[in-house]
């Protein structure tokens, strides 16, 4: 059974806009041991050619130090089924900050606090883009998270993960809007963009077809993985009445989860996607294994149902902020998700950076962990960040006498 995850008390002495409380870290932010740096070092000797990709994946671990997640307003104008941020009670815990003064001042603190990345989400965040231009004044790095329905200003420097539901029938349909060819044609050719096809029960089928329509638009794509709010899992259960917003269309019978099978058969496609295109799909084949696991993503706190080695939750070095620009108190940055099925993308991948003990049964896993890191920078990070740059992709140099835990090889401590 995994260690249970109590709430221990931090507070900062900065300002109001400063977080007040952490959970514990995960238990997989930790420094390695000295046996996992020698298996380390042994595969590197075999494979010298991984350095470069191995002090990349560092420098990837160096920028998830301090990584806030922003929602950024309560408005949307989609009413997606099973939605993220609706479908549950959190979003109603806060009052939406509408003074850009107070915005400005929020992530001027941010900076000073030595956040590294922005993870810019909400409802619809690109219906606020005084307070992404104020995000990006201040934080260099950071990803959008919208459906790609707004065109967003060039002059905002993040990447634009738009979220793709299926093809333009079932984008309508479970989207509460014609969204699908709409989201295409504002971001063709737009560099910044990358698209996350949700994945879930009802458009398994659609997957190789829309990805060939994304291909054709120009746009890098990836995969998502339906996870469901406790709501959505308890109106399933309770066989719910249908509502007007964001359960409409589910039933205990026909719905979106990815039951093993339905995850089994959604691994074949996605593998089959990744090799058909492999200039346009950025997914790898060892993320979609790992999240395509029936047993799950995460190990679970039996008494709290809460994950213990995820790098969502709100800990130390990562922190979420609600629409009033105060750190947030529940679990994670997507605390209306069950973290029993929880297969998010963007959460997944923070969490396995940092789970490089997972990968090292062999030169082939720890090669797969290199996958996944830069599937991570692909994701997130602009093509002309300095991380992909010649010079960040040569190892560094460290003095022979040195072990690689005090050169700061594989800690994931952040710097003091």
């Amino acid at each position: 059974m995994p260690t249970t995850n109590t709430t221990s008390v931090r507070r900062l002495s900065a300002a109001g806009a400063s977080p007040e409380l952490f959970a514990a870290r995960p238990s997989s932010f930790v420094a390695p041991s000295r046996d996992t740096t020698r298996k380390i070092e042994s595969y590197l000797a075999i494979a010298p050619e991984l350095r470069p990709r191995f002090a990349r994946a560092k420098e990837f671990r160096r920028i998830l130090r301090r990584v806030s997640n922003f929602d950024l307003t309560s408005r949307c104008n989609l009413r997606c089924e099973g939605c993220f941020y609706f479908e549950g009670d959190d979003y109603k815990q806060a009052t939406e900050q509408e003074s850009l003064a107070d915005w400005r001042a929020f992530f001027e603190e941010q900076a000073r606090r030595g956040v590294t990345f922005a993870s810019l989400a909400g409802a619809e965040p690109a219906l606020e883009q005084d307070r992404l231009e104020i995000a990006n004044r201040f934080i260099s790095r950071g990803a959008i998270f919208t459906n790609g329905t707004i065109r967003i200003r060039p002059s905002i420097r993040y990447t634009i993960v738009i979220s793709i539901w299926g093809d333009a029938a079932t984008s309508a349909s479970f989207r509460g809007g014609g969204v699908f060819w709409k989201a295409l044609r504002t971001l063709k050719g737009d560099s910044r963009a990358r698209a996350l096809f949700m994945v879930h029960a009802k458009n398994i089928d659609q997957i190789l077809p829309v990805t060939r329509i994304v291909a054709d638009h120009g746009i890098r794509l990836s995969y998502n993985y339906f996870s469901p709010t406790e709501s959505y899992l308890a109106k399933l259960a309770a066989n719910a009445a249908h509502d007007d917003a964001f359960f409409r269309l589910s039933s205990q019978s026909d719905n979106f989860l990815l039951t093993p099978d339905v995850l089994l058969r959604a691994r074949d496609v996605i593998d089959g996607a990744i090799d058909r295109h492999p200039e346009t799909v950025f997914h790898t084949h060892a993320f979609n294994r790992v999240s395509t696991d029936p047993a799950g993503l995460y190990d679970i706190d039996r008494d709290t149902g809460i994950a213990t080695n995820c790098g969502g939750r709100n800990f130390e070095w990562h922190q979420s902020y609600r629409v009033d620009l105060k750190a947030s108190d529940a679990k994670c940055c997507t605390p209306n998700v069950d973290c029993r099925h929880c297969r998010l993308n963007a959460v997944a991948l923070a969490s396995l950076v940092f789970r490089l003990d997972r990968f090292l049964g062999s030169l082939k896993e720890f090669r797969d962990w290199l996958d996944i890191c830069d599937q991570y920078g692909r994701s997130n990070l602009l093509d002309t960040d300095t991380v992909w740059s010649p010079a960040t992709r040569q190892p560094a140099q460290r003095p022979a006498a040195a072990h690689p835990l005090h050169a700061g090889y594989l800690v994931a401590a952040p710097d003091r």
